[in-house]
């Protein structure tokens, strides 16, 4: 049945090549489609590890005649006095890298006897609660951590299972530049399950959370933990607050939440474009092949009428039928296949390879399910041919 319907195939190959080419181009289109939807799906899918909702970020310009004892003062007079707020749960200083902000700082050597790279934040003790993070081994910061020897640190899971993975962690110390620590080490005091602060979308990487006394200057940005279903009037509390305690009003202040919805967005929109333009082509190529498989039945009548005089029965006309068109599929499929394996295989961009693997899976069975759906209604019309009247009109 196999060799008689690549026979077939062989003998009408002029006619085939369209079909063929046809499989060729929708799949390569479908598998850049799906590439890029399937990778940004899949880091979508891959927690934050910490909260959104109910956090409000405010961006602090700290004078520079104070010294770091006011400002030790004045930062701890104004997390008082907002955490005094009925509505205000915790309060937390930060860096200026912010989730979503789009800045970030990395660094990294191979002085551990790995390769290091890692992305870095300083926050301080009382980030865990205001941020609402997960810690999976070891402890979060404290005021303690203030007199250690070493610059303390919390690293993600991701980090943790690269470097030290079947290894003890807690206490263990490993040289990086975090700016604070002259002899260049850190010692690890936590885990938190993930952190991934860039974006819904982006790739979780490994993660150093450093701790920085609220004293420093450098901490500039402040967390701010609400109640659910807060007063509207809380912001404009918030805001006097912050601007009695301060002695400026260069400042400003933005939910956490809104920032996430808006960094998301630059990514759900070109999703979305492609998905309707994928959709579009889809339509396409079934209105092709249904097109093309109407017309192919039309003009093989009188060979049809021919098989079933001589015996074939209704249900071997349809699957020859629906064989051809398989097996035209499948050697397009093929030849499209070697093109996109080479991405995984020369690395072309950086994507875990397993995401061309899952486009080109999802891609194929899309245009089989495809092909076998407009082979179904002609391939039936077919075999209900009635071989007298179709000799008879040959």
């Amino acid at each position: 049945m196999i060799k008689h319907i690549f026979t077939l195939i062989w003998n009408k190959k002029r006619k085939n090549i369209l079909l063929l080419l046809e499989v060729f181009f929708a799949f390569l289109i479908l598998f850049g489609v799906f590439t890029f939807v399937v990778s940004n799906m899949r880091n979508y899918n891959t927690p934050l590890g910490f909260d959104t909702e109910n956090v409000w970020i405010a961006y602090m310009d700290i004078d520079e005649a104070l010294d770091s004892a006011e400002v030790y003062d004045m930062k701890s007079l104004l997390r008082q006095e907002l955490t005094a707020l009925p509505d205000v749960e915790s309060v937390s200083y930060t860096i200026n890298i912010t989730p979503f902000s789009g800045s970030a700082w990395m660094n990294g050597n191979d002085d551990n006897g790995f390769e290091l790279q890692t992305r870095l934040l300083k926050l301080d003790e009382y980030y865990a609660e205001t941020g609402g993070i997960n810690i999976v081994e070891g402890r979060w910061f404290n005021e303690d951590d203030i007199r250690s020897k070493y610059v303390p640190v919390v690293i993600n899971k991701q980090m943790r299972d690269r470097h030290w993975a079947g290894k003890p962690v807690l206490d263990s110390l490993f040289l990086i530049d975090v700016g604070s620590n002259p002899d260049g080490h850190v010692k690890i005091v936590g885990v938190v399950d993930h952190y991934k602060y860039l974006g819904e979308f982006t790739e979780e990487s490994d993660m150093t959370l450093v701790y920085e006394p609220t004293y420093t200057r450098e901490l500039n940005s402040m967390y701010i933990r609400v109640r659910k279903n807060a007063s509207p009037a809380l912001e404009e509390t918030i805001n006097k607050t912050i601007a009695s305690v301060t002695k400026r009003n260069d400042f400003t202040i933005e939910t956490l939440e809104s920032r996430r919805y808006r960094n998301s967005k630059q990514t759900w929109v070109p999703i979305s474009i492609l998905l309707g333009l994928g959709a579009f082509l889809i339509i396409n190529v079934s209105l092709g092949l249904f097109g093309v498989l109407w017309y192919t039945i039309s003009k093989r009548r009188s060979e049809i009428g021919l098989r079933r005089a001589i015996g074939a029965t209704k249900a071997s006309i349809s699957k020859q039928f629906i064989g051809e068109i398989l097996m035209v599929t499948f050697f397009g499929l093929l030849i499209s296949s070697f093109f996109t394996l080479q991405f995984p295989l020369m690395s072309l961009f950086e994507i875990d390879n397993s995401n061309y693997y899952y486009a080109m899976l999802i891609s194929a069975g899309i245009i089989l399910f495809l092909v076998l759906i407009c082979a179904f209604y002609p391939s039936r019309q077919a075999a209900q041919i009635n071989p007298a009247i179709a000799l008879h009109e040959d």
